[in-house]
């Protein structure tokens, strides 16, 4: 067998021939060779397509189908065709038939396997899951955040928005999927990814005077979550979070943590220190719209303090110490974004009213030319109109950017804190016997003594005095056992000396 030429062809391009004889040689010139005699000027538009489709017929099978002009004439041809005919070719056109490569398309792609310097292989989808919580007190707008939110998406479950707004503990408590909205799932080809997306609305507190229970339906609702993942996954936690980012179908991925204007609670900060043990907490700041901008930015720099020192502002002695685990997305994606650390938290206003976009040079300016009947949320006052997605009067379209839209690349680190806390979760778990209710005793311990502070502080005082009783009677106990064993000792002694 003669041994493997390459040839350098015009442009460039490298020919590979694997022992090709003469004849072979010669007739694949005379294919790729174009035809040297230019067409004449002034000649017609069919003429020319007839010839290019001539030579194009004997150089591919492909090339020989002709092309259609608009008037439903196929170029070279002088048959009409009827425009039904034409309309219904452009709405449904019939897929090509897979043909068989021919010898030079076989050869060339012999050439380039034979010098890759890796493998190519098609993408494969792995399902992501990303689950959100809406947390914080009622009324701050929660139920209508999400519909703002995801309003842009399709919904799978209803295809509506679930409202969480009437809602009571013992409700969710029944159904907790009643709150749940489910986002249709997204391919991602560029990540290889379907991201699998939802947002769990839940009771604001506030409507139930029992604090305590509302931290710990909330408390054992994660706890819940993450013990699903465990049996899912039979406890395995043995792989790198790189192999199981978004692998936690049930676990909640981060929680955004609603807090009313122009005043923190100190209950908000229990709440907060109290579920960030479990999950991380985003900050967002509703109702923003109460606020002055001068007010706005002097109430950010007073939660930030709050937040990384939350024992100061919260006044119990002989406490547990309360600590908040904020998400920090990176300073270059805040950047990209036009923002910066000094305007978080992000501040959002949210409507339930919503106002067609109608004005078609706006749209075109900003790309949006092909979206259909686009509308967009607004709050109507006296004085004026405030657009939420509008960032001039609301960071709401900053963090859906963030969350479900183009800057998205805090995700991961988000999916890799959950996992964390998952591998966490199944230690306690193994170690209470899988018991989970001890487990969720156990979370409430951080926050469940500042919001019983006074049956708390009642329970410390006797237990202390009874640790006081305790020890005095050890005390008096010693004594006497100390005098009884020096009357032994003297009894001892006395016998000695008699029977001397």
């Amino acid at each position: 067998m003669a041994p493997a030429t390459a040839e350098k062809k015009k442009g460039g391009s490298l020919l590979f021939s694997f022992g090709r004889n003469k004849a072979e040689k010669a007739k694949a010139a005379s294919v790729t060779t174009k035809p040297s005699d230019k067409p004449v000027k002034g000649s017609s538009i069919v003429s020319k397509a007839s010839s290019n489709s001539s030579s194009a017929a004997t150089s591919s099978p492909k090339a020989a189908v002709p092309k259609v002009l608009s008037n439903g004439v196929p170029m070279g041809s002088s048959s009409p065709v009827s425009p039904a005919a034409v309309s219904k070719r452009r709405l449904a056109p019939a897929e090509p038939a897979h043909e068989a490569p021919t010898a030079m398309n076989l050869r060339r792609d012999d050439a380039a396997a034979a010098w890759q310097s890796r493998p190519r292989m098609p993408s494969r989808l792995m399902d992501t899951y990303v689950n959100f919580m809406v947390l914080g007190e009622s009324g701050l707008g929660k139920t209508t955040f999400i519909q703002n939110l995801t309003s842009s998406f399709r919904v799978v479950n209803g295809g509506r928005v679930q409202d969480g707004s009437c809602t009571t503990l013992s409700q969710f408590q029944a159904d907790p999927d009643s709150l749940r909205t489910v986002l249709e799932p997204m391919d991602i080809p560029e990540s290889s990814r379907r991201l699998m997306i939802s947002i769990q609305d839940m009771p604001g507190w506030g409507d139930d005077i029992n604090l305590m229970r509302y931290m710990r339906i909330i408390t054992g609702f994660l706890l819940e979550q993450r013990a699903k993942d465990y049996e899912k996954l039979a406890g395995g936690r043995a792989l790198d979070k790189t192999a199981m980012c978004g692998q936690l179908q049930h676990s909640i991925t981060a929680c955004l943590y609603f807090i009313p204007p122009h005043r923190t609670k100190k209950i908000d900060l229990i709440l907060m220190a109290a579920i960030s043990q479990l999950v991380t907490i985003i900050p967002v700041i509703g109702k923003s719209d109460s606020m002055t901008e001068a007010e706005l930015n002097a109430y950010r720099a007073e939660v930030l303090a709050m937040l990384s020192a939350p024992n100061k502002f919260v006044a119990a002695r002989n406490l547990p110490q309360l600590e908040v685990s904020l998400f920090s997305f990176a300073e270059s994606i805040l950047t990209d974004l036009g923002m910066s650390q000094s305007q978080l938290p992000i501040a959002v206003v949210t409507s339930r009213d919503a106002e067609p976009c109608d004005d078609a040079a706006f749209l075109e300016s900003l790309g949006l030319a092909d979206v259909q009947n686009p509308v967009q949320p607004v709050r109507h006052y006296r004085w004026g109109a405030c657009y939420p997605l509008n960032r001039g009067h609301s960071d709401l379209i900053v963090l859906k950017r963030l969350l479900l839209g183009d800057r998205v690349e805090s995700l991961y680190a988000m999916l890799d804190d959950s996992y964390a806390r998952y591998m966490t979760f199944c230690n306690a778990f193994e170690d209470s016997g899988k018991q989970l209710q001890m487990v969720v005793q156990d979370a409430c311990q951080v926050g469940g003594p500042h919001l019983e502070y006074d049956d708390y502080a009642k329970a410390k005082v006797a237990l202390d005095s009874a640790k006081a009783a305790m020890s005095t009677l050890s005390e008096e106990n010693r004594i006497l056992a100390e005098r009884l064993a020096a009357a032994e000792r003297e009894k001892k002694a006395l016998l000695e000396r008699m029977r001397a």
